[in-house]
């Protein structure tokens, strides 16, 4: 069984995903108070959970692509 990505919110800054394969990324991000942008993502800040895998910087736009497909709504800044 194929599981869908999702985001779990964990307060005023930071979030969890989860991808497809059941893996949970701790990402941090924080509320901003722009009229340009919603929310910023700190992309240094994209860990796995329960996992010692590196990242590229291709698996981390992978990641905040999926967080943006599913959050249309919210305009991001990525830093």
């Amino acid at each position: 069984m194929n599981k869908k990505n999702s985001i779990q919110f964990t307060g005023r800054a930071g979030l969890l995903f989860t991808d497809e394969n059941g893996m949970t990324y701790r990402v941090s991000s924080e509320i901003l108070a722009s009229k340009k942008y919603d929310m910023v993502i700190f992309t240094k800040d994209i860990e796995p959970i329960d996992s010692n895998h590196k990242f590229e910087d291709k698996d981390k736009e992978m990641i905040i692509s999926k967080i943006f497909e599913l959050t249309k709504g919210i305009k991001w800044l990525v830093k």
